[in-house]
């Protein structure tokens, strides 16, 4: 994100809000849909949860025209929609928003986010390899593959399909 220097928050703004799990993998492997199988085991469990979605695509989130569209076309550094039931901010930014910046929006003392990509960030990551992807090179802190088929690993192995094993897995993992 590219701010002036009297824009910029200081250092300690972009505090972790809770601990992250990255999902990662290739596109259409079931990384949405394990996410939200674990949203709603974390969730049913009383859980304070959250999800991000990178994209490496550009995407505008707004139907062209419409109010905060135009707001922000207009030059609005922010937009803000508030309705019942929800509340979404728009921050435009020239760059890829850093993963330090994207947490730091989400509230507070959160019990877990689990953040779908972000591969190459130093988050803990449940690693999806599928016999018609390439391996993903270069990963650091891998916790556990999710695969139907076997893995040369000494890490523990999920289906995709064990959505309750992995959610024990990662509340496990929360408990350390």
């Amino acid at each position: 994100m590219s701010l002036p220097d009297n824009r910029r928050p200081p250092e300690n703004a972009w505090q972790n809000p809770g601990p992250s799990i990255a999902v990662v993998g290739s596109a259409n492997c079931g990384k949405t849909t394990l996410i939200c199988r674990l949203l709603t085991l974390a969730g049913g469990q009383g859980l304070r949860v959250a999800a991000v979605k990178h994209s490496h695509k550009a995407i505008d989130p707004e139907p062209p025209g419409k109010d905060t569209w135009r707001f922000r076309h207009a030059g609005a550094q922010s937009v803000a929609l508030a309705c019942p039931g929800l509340l979404q901010v728009i921050h435009p930014c020239q760059d890829d928003p850093p993963l330090s910046a994207v947490l730091a929006a989400l509230p507070r003392n959160l019990d877990l986010i689990l953040v779908e990509g972000y591969k190459h960030s130093d988050l803990p990551k449940l690693v999806f390899v599928t016999p018609e992807s390439a391996p993903l090179t270069g990963l650091s802190n891998i916790l556990a593959y999710i695969s139907d088929n076997p893995v040369g690993t000494t890490l523990p192995v999920f289906s995709r399909d064990a959505a309750t094993a992995i959610f024990a897995f990662l509340r496990s993992w929360l408990a350390r």
